[in-house]
């Protein structure tokens, strides 16, 4: 039986705790401490497998569980964590409890193998195998630890994805997309003052994990910024990169009424505003172009095009999601539950994967799939497959969401960065101090 690697690190719960580095200090407000030592053994390894997941499809997954219980004669326990998923499952954690099978961010999965609550799935029967010759490249690296170990297999891929709005586009003469963000704001301004639309660009910029953090990497990375380097230091610091750039855009929006006024405290993605036809561009999820082309959802079917991110280098922030195996999971029978959920049956069938592509337009990481043609037809309702083709390959991962202390520093970034756009503080003075956050929790935890 594969057993979990020993932890060489010196990280454990208790010193993810000691140190700081608590998504927004949620821990520090549990009083849980005491509860770090669990002795980390099933108690019952024939019971229910336990599952815990994010806010997505609740129903469907449900449905899912019950078909995995038919095909392997087994049961399966879906536990649903509502708002901020990291923290909440995490603070679960040190509070003594424990699950086979967790969706996961790459930011946690080697924060939560560290903490001795998940393993790798290296050496496990076909691991090998799907890392080398059937998932893609880059998915692969999302999926894996620092030290290059398959870590997850892949609940689904995506990438940050720029969006027009073709009915407010066509009013204007000889539109085009833009190429760099001076040009969707001069658009912006030209769309604002006709009356097209009164605030003609969305995002998702609430302080919370999926939103305005992906949104603001996804910038930085069309402008060629790559935030942190291969050491994960900062890259930002000197002010004058395109980490400043971004920021001072994301102000001038703001400042302009560009954007709605309360697009701060947008806490989920503002997918119903964009369907109603009230604003012209949106960065979000690829796969979220899907529902605002859907005639049964949308006052806007069919005019909601891709384009290429605008930006210098014209990249965007690709991630992997996962599904990690709990640490002290009963090895065979979780295995099987996440290549059920993550990658083929022992039948043959992609079962969620390919639900999620057809029914939600989620990206996938599996080669075979991704060539499915009954996916391929699918996905060509309601985008350009060519611009989502070339915009994948112009798109990196996040390897620093891999660094135990980014977690903390990300939180902080969204709410200094929320300051300084509503004029709370100036540039320079965010740039240097995020700067030396990131410094700080680096030397601290290298």
């Amino acid at each position: 039986m594969h057993s979990r690697p020993a932890n060489t690190s010196g990280v454990t719960r208790r010193s993810l705790l000691q140190q700081g580095l608590a998504i927004g200090g949620a821990f520090a407000a549990t009083g849980l401490l005491g509860a770090c030592t669990r002795d980390g053994n099933r108690a019952d390894e024939t019971g229910p497998l336990n599952l815990v997941g994010w806010r997505f499809a609740p129903e469907i997954v449900e449905k899912h569980v019950r078909s995995f219980e038919q095909l392997y004669d087994e049961k399966c326990k879906y536990e649903l964590v509502s708002g901020e998923y990291p923290s909440v499952v995490e603070t679960k954690l040190i509070g003594g409890e424990s699950y086979d099978m967790f969706y996961a961010e790459e930011s946690h999965f080697e924060r939560w193998l560290e903490g001795g609550w998940t393993r790798t799935i290296e050496g496990l029967p076909g691991a090998a195998e799907m890392a080398a010759e059937k998932l893609t490249k880059v998915a692969v690296q999302s999926l894996s630890t620092r030290d290059g170990k398959l870590a997850a297999l892949p609940y689904y891929s995506g990438h940050l994805a720029f969006f027009y709005n073709e009915e407010h586009t066509s009013k204007l003469q000889n539109f085009a997309p833009p190429n760099t963000w001076d040009e969707v704001l001069d658009v912006c301004r030209e769309i604002k003052s006709r009356g097209i639309a009164k605030y003609p660009f969305i995002s998702s910029w609430g302080a919370s994990w999926a939103f305005m953090s992906w949104a603001l990497f996804g910038m930085w990375y069309s402008e060629g910024e790559p935030v942190f380097d291969e050491d994960f230091k900062p890259t930002f610091g000197d002010g004058d990169t395109g980490f400043t750039k971004v920021l001072k855009w994301c102000k001038q929006m703001y400042d302009e009424e560009l954007v709605p006024p309360d697009i701060l405290t947008y806490l989920e993605e503002p997918l119903g505003m964009y369907q109603s036809g009230a604003h012209t561009f949106m960065i979000r999820n690829d796969y979220d172009q899907k529902v605002l082309n859907d005639p049964a959802e949308s006052k806007i079917p069919g005019a909601v095009k891709n384009a290429m991110m605008p930006g210098a280098s014209r990249e965007t922030y690709a991630w992997t999601s996962g599904y990690l195996m709990g640490a002290d999971a009963p090895e065979d029978r979780t295995w099987n539950l996440l290549k059920f959920f993550g990658g083929k049956a022992k039948d043959g069938e992609f079962h969620v994967s390919k639900r999620w592509a057809l029914d939600f337009g989620l990206g996938t990481p599996w080669k075979e799939l991704a060539e499915d043609p009954e996916v391929i037809a699918a996905w060509k309702k309601w985008r350009d497959l060519e611009v989502t083709r070339k915009q994948g390959e112009a798109s990196r991962i996040r390897a620093v969401a891999k660094a135990l202390w980014f977690p903390e520093w990300d939180t902080e970034m969204m709410t200094n960065v929320q300051d300084y756009i509503q004029g709370k503080t100036q540039v320079g003075p965010l740039v240097a101090k995020l700067a030396t956050k990131a410094d700080e929790l680096r030397e601290r935890n290298p």
